[in-house]
């Protein structure tokens, strides 16, 4: 089984993957690896890395010129036939958004999976990875501070968020994708697991069940990961965004929030909707378009 895993960066693709891997693990597959195979990936494990099986993962970046194999954001590499690899690899990590490639892309894997995270946690999130020692080493910039970051920084991470989304969304009946919710494994992981497993066609046992939530608890995952991982919560915008900020946030994403379930205003209860509605998304493209209007009126 070929398993594409997508996400907008920090809406937890990490904990995804080794989920996923985990699944697969605990069902006797064995899990073939395209850069585990290459002559950089033993140099690779002596590199000072954002945490320790970076090096081992399968990453992916795809636009609409090229597709590049990559390490981190050390190491990156033209992929010169795209079917060629993916017949070397069982599962792919991918932070891409849908461009013209796309559709060659989904057709070559069995099983797609894309995580989702509420645009304003990401933005935090995203805003302390961009600042962290790690990123700042390879790609130095003069604002180091995450709150500064995000005040300036803001717009873009939601707008990147929103397109990125609604892209997959618009896609996932078309190419079977399936929508997976950073707030699921952390507010009722067994229930978030049991879509998984029922997408991937997958049964595992109770024990077997219990045993991959208390390895793939975020305590446990951070531990593992120090570097990479670091609040594993929900809604804490509802506490650190500014007053603008929210009122921001409902102006760019604010219909695809709704779309999703998550709260649009502080003081509502955590919550999402794993099973959206099925509509018109030329419609909800026009309402977040209409929703965004502000944002270009002087």
């Amino acid at each position: 089984m070929k398993i594409l895993q997508g996400g907008a960066p920090k809406c937890g693709n990490l904990w995804l993957y080794q989920i996923i891997q985990q699944i697969l693990q605990r069902n006797g597959q064995s899990v073939s690896s395209f850069i585990q195979r290459q002559a950089i990936y033993e140099l690779a494990k002596t590199w000072d890395l954002n945490y320790p099986s970076q090096a081992s993962i399968d990453v992916l970046d795809v636009t609409d010129l090229q597709y590049s194999y990559r390490i981190s954001s050390i190491f990156r590499m033209p992929v010169e036939s795209v079917e060629n690899y993916v017949a070397q690899t069982d599962h792919v990590w991918t932070h891409s958004p849908v461009c013209k490639r796309s559709d060659e892309l989904f057709s070559l894997f069995d099983k797609k999976v894309y995580i989702v995270r509420d645009p304003r946690d990401r933005a935090i999130s995203a805003s302390k990875y961009y600042t962290s020692g790690y990123m700042l080493k390879y790609y130095p910039q003069e604002e180091t501070d995450s709150g500064r970051y995000l005040e300036k920084h803001f717009e873009e991470l939601m707008l990147e968020w929103v397109w990125h989304v609604y892209d997959h969304l618009r896609l996932s009946r078309e190419y079977n994708i399936h929508i997976a919710f950073y707030e699921g494994f952390l507010l009722d992981f067994q229930q978030e697991l049991g879509r998984l497993l029922r997408y991937l066609e997958i049964d595992l046992n109770e024990e077997q069940r219990q045993e991959l939530q208390k390895d793939m608890s975020f305590a446990t995952m951070k531990t593992q990961n120090p570097k990479h991982l670091k609040k594993g919560q929900s809604g804490y915008w509802m506490d650190q965004l500014t007053e603008a900020q929210v009122e921001q946030a409902g102006i760019i994403a604010s219909p695809l929030i709704r779309f999703l379930g998550y709260p649009d205003s502080i003081g509502q209860p955590m919550q999402y909707s794993p099973e959206q509605p099925h509509r018109d998304f030329e419609e909800l493209k026009q309402e977040i378009i209409a929703s965004q209007q502000p944002l270009y009126q002087s």
